[in-house]
């Protein structure tokens, strides 16, 4: 069962910031949560000395004006039930920094980050890496965030697990499709088996068709349909695969876990979750971990 009581939402004050705004609404809404905070951050620049004393208001009177304009975005956009608290955090210095330190302060459940161009998916993977939360990137466009189309990438790790689960949670109210999405390696090693590629691959849907039936039975659907897709890794990225079969089901959301079954450490996100966020330009994309797994980070790296 996904917890997201606690939400941070970084915004701006574009168009495309109050877009965002209205998808943390959503999430809210079914997530039943509790306190979203709303992060704006100030970059840091260099104000002559001698233009402070001559102006000396000039700064506080900026965020003020600022500060009002945000408010008034956040009342008009989001629109949640009086039941979730809301506050506004303004903050000046390095955006990455800012956005993990808030939300270590403010103790939260979900990270959700807006992406409107390339330059967009720097930030947002080192917000990845570091994040001890669960984290969203929204494209900053009007459309609504939906739940109807869910893409779930799946390896039988305990993250696909938690991604399954959550998929489930934020439908439960619906008639959703959840596409529960298997890519399979042949090894090098098949010819010694003397079966041709094909023959392999096919032994090899086999087990996943019925991995896969174990897992849906260890959950419990409500209104949803669980579809199974299979695909043989043909040398394409793996990544690659499943994004291009999210892109032709039109799904509403990928859903994916921080890490894969393959990995070894829980300080930084999976190769595959990186590759995704750099990819992925149109598809709101929830990659979840458990809260807390990157705790003390800034402390290891200062160790190594």
């Amino acid at each position: 069962m996904i917890n997201f009581e606690k939400i941070l939402v970084c915004v701006d004050l574009s168009s495309a910031g109050q877009s965002i705004i209205g998808k943390a609404c959503s999430i809210a809404k079914k997530a039943k949560t509790k306190e979203v905070a709303f992060l704006y951050v100030v970059k840091e620049f260099n104000f002559p000395e001698s233009l402070q004393e001559e102006f000396p208001d000039l700064l506080t009177k900026a965020m003020d004006e600022r500060k009002n304009e945000l408010k008034t975005l956040i009342n008009e956009a989001f629109t949640c039930s009086d039941e979730v608290e809301t506050k506004l955090i303004i903050k000046q210095g390095n955006l990455t920094k800012e956005i993990l330190t808030t939300s270590a302060e403010e103790d939260s459940d979900l990270i959700v980050i807006g992406r409107k161009q390339d330059s967009d998916s720097i930030l947002n993977t080192r917000i990845a890496r570091r994040a001890a939360c669960n984290l969203m990137i929204v494209p900053r466009s009007d459309h609504e965030l939906a739940f109807d189309r869910i893409h779930v990438p799946v390896d039988f790790s305990n993250y696909t697990s938690m991604s399954l689960d959550t998929a489930l949670t934020l439908s439960e109210d619906r008639n959703s499709e959840i596409f529960l999405h298997n890519v399979y390696t042949v090894p090098s090693s098949y010819r010694y088996s003397g079966k041709t590629f094909e023959e392999f691959a096919a032994i090899l849907e086999e087990h996943t068709v019925r991995d896969l039936e174990k897992l849906t039975r260890k959950v419990t659907v409500k209104d949803q349909k669980l579809t199974t897709i299979h695909s043989v890794d043909n040398g394409q990225s793996v990544i690659d695969i499943i994004y291009d079969a999210a892109k032709n089901e039109k799904a509403d959301i990928i859903v994916m876990g921080a890490k894969g079954r393959t990995a070894a450490s829980a300080l930084f996100i999976g190769s595959k979750a990186e590759r995704m966020i750099q990819v992925n330009e149109n598809i709101p994309l929830l990659v979840v971990r458990p809260k807390g797994s990157n705790a003390g980070i800034l402390e290891s790296l200062q160790e190594i």
